[in-house]
């Protein structure tokens, strides 16, 4: 059943969508619906079968029931369940839908349920994502290897719209604006963690944007539960991700692909294109604060950072894995303040490395707790070729390899 309102106050359509638990019914439905624009309300049990997809192309709110215990509205199934597909024209000559997805549980989707690949400005919170399956890539390589699976929860990302892969790349204002990923629970538990390739959260390629990632719960994820990389400033200089609150609890098993450290908490940089780490042109602002991160694998990161000027503070991280390592910081000038680590590991608590052409130098690195991470390393490791990085801190065994850094240490 589809009931369509006008609001009092503006020609928005306002809409009620009611499931038939049927994706010969609820597929074309919703996409009726949201073809409309307005904003879209979803009751009771929808079936969008294997691969049922909805596309974007409108300013949309769609909005699921709730109440306390969390989402009530249910999609099972679907492939790219709901994608704002990029438009006909690259580079855009306009700005994309303006999205919200809210309070809905994904169960049992293909890949992502939310894939928003063209976008103005979104927010995606209060959702519950459960069951969700791997899709085999076949012989479509993920970092130069075919075989694999892909596993993500939410995915703001031009690059996998482009089609064919081979051949995608950055396209400036694809996606901008604000965006706001909130209070959503992500479960990544599947059968095949170290040949999946996992997010819980992710995002790339954007322009210039306003995010904020707070406050949501990634657990048993295979790679890395939050992840954000090769993100632009846009023509003015500005765009900012700000990563807090969260709850993170990861794989005891990941994918050692592109690198052998996994699985991961958060990672925040550049990777397809490091230089963008140093290039104040390219590169935004990234703030990791104050979430909880517990790292299962036997050679897991808690946060790392590859991306100049990084402030990551009050972040508390327990290691279980026998080489795990809480805070890998391979950039420059960053504020490294008031972390937390836990466990018991091979590798130091803070090891700050060269990964060129980032420096890992001038950073600063300042009361961090790591009184109840034992290693017998060092707890603080300053790596070859490193600079004029500034330690201080209560008393800790440093290890200092490179140059010009000044260690003090506090009682």
């Amino acid at each position: 059943m589809v009931m369509a309102l006008l609001s009092s106050t503006s020609a928005e359509a306002h809409i009620t969508v009611a499931g038939h638990n049927n994706p010969a019914v609820d597929i074309l439905a919703v996409q009726r619906a949201v073809d409309q624009g307005g904003t879209i309300h979803l009751k009771g049990t929808f079936d969008f079968g294997k691969e049922g997809r909805v596309n974007i192309t409108k300013d949309v709110q769609i909005i699921g029931d709730t109440n306390p215990g969390g989402p009530v509205t249910k999609i099972t199934g679907g492939f790219w369940t709901f994608h704002s597909p990029l438009p006909a024209q690259l580079p855009p000559t306009a700005p994309g839908p303006r999205i919200r997805i809210q309070g809905i549980h994904f169960d049992g989707a293909l890949w992502t349920p939310v894939l928003l690949a063209y976008s103005s400005g979104a927010t995606i919170s209060n959702n519950k994502i459960t069951n969700l399956k791997p899709r085999a890539m076949g012989e479509q390589p993920i970092f130069g290897r075919p075989g694999l699976n892909m596993q993500q929860g939410i995915v703001c990302h031009p690059g996998y719209a482009q089609v064919p892969w081979e051949t995608r790349k950055y396209i400036p204002n694809a996606f901008t604006g604000n965006l706001i990923i909130e209070d959503n629970d992500i479960d990544l538990t599947n059968d095949v963690p170290t040949k999946t390739m996992a997010q819980g959260v992710i995002l790339i390629w954007t322009t210039g944007i306003k995010a904020r990632i707070h406050r949501n719960t990634v657990s048993n994820c295979a790679r890395n539960s939050i992840e954000a990389i090769d993100n632009y400033a846009d023509k003015d200089g500005s765009g900012t991700i700000i990563i807090d609150d969260n709850k993170i609890v990861t794989s005891v098993e990941g994918l050692p692909v592109p690198g052998p450290i996994t699985p991961n908490g958060i990672i925040v940089g550049w990777v397809f294109d490091m230089s963008g780490g140093c290039d104040p042109q390219r590169n935004i602002k990234h703030v990791v604060a104050n979430n909880d991160i517990r790292t299962r694998g036997k050679t897991s990161a808690g946060i790392v950072s590859v991306t100049d000027g990084a402030v990551i503070v009050d972040n508390s991280i327990f290691s279980e894995g026998t080489e795990a390592l809480p805070l890998l910081i391979a950039s420059s000038d960053g504020y490294i303040a008031r972390n937390k680590a836990e466990g018991k590991s091979s590798s130091p608590g803070v090891l700050v490395r060269t990964m060129k052409p980032l420096r890992g130098s001038r950073n600063v690195i300042m009361d961090n707790d790591l009184r109840q991470f034992q290693t017998p390393a060092a707890d603080v490791v300053f790596a070859e070729d490193t600079r004029n990085n500034v330690f201080t801190g209560s008393k800790s065994k440093v290890s200092d390899l490179g140059s010009n850094h000044s260690i003090q240490m506090t009682r």
